[in-house]
């Protein structure tokens, strides 16, 4: 039997389960653990769920499942989560704030005003850097970034 999804609640609240008791400065610090912590969970279960052996009456696991991250713009097939994980970890060793900007927006849902308070740097900069990510996140996947949308 296919184990279930990870659904909103459930990764809301295992998260929270994870920082609970955590120390944390401000909402956008905790905001920005959460993001992280998300992220972590999210790959972990796709990863489980992948790792799963075939046959004995489990169903497949069907690639051209959407999981929805940041909002309806951000949609992604599941599959490609991990590339995109990798993908992010390889931004992250040569640029580690634009790899912050793309996990706390895509993972979090933050919106790019409090990615600036979390990372204490400019609106503009968290625009320029969100651009940035997104074209080279797209480029490195293989794929056309979608017009750019009003923030």
């Amino acid at each position: 039997m296919r184990k279930p999804s990870l659904q909103p609640t459930q990764l809301v609240h295992e998260a929270w389960l994870r920082l609970a008791g955590r120390g944390w400065n401000s909402r956008t610090h905790f905001l920005a653990l959460a993001s992280r912590t998300m992220r972590t969970l999210l790959i972990d279960a796709i990863r489980g769920r992948l790792a799963q052996k075939r046959g004995a009456g489990s169903e497949a696991l069907p690639l051209n499942s959407h999981v929805e991250f940041g909002g309806p713009a951000l949609s992604m097939p599941v599959d490609q989560t991990i590339e995109v994980d990798r993908a992010l970890e390889d931004l992250a060793l040569k640029e580690e704030r634009k790899a912050r900007v793309v996990e706390m927006r895509f993972f979090g849902g933050l919106e790019l005003q409090e990615i600036a308070e979390v990372l204490e740097i400019s609106l503009a900069t968290v625009k320029r850097d969100w651009e940035f990510s997104r074209t080279w996140l797209y480029a490195r996947l293989g794929s056309a970034p979608p017009p750019s949308q009003p923030n």
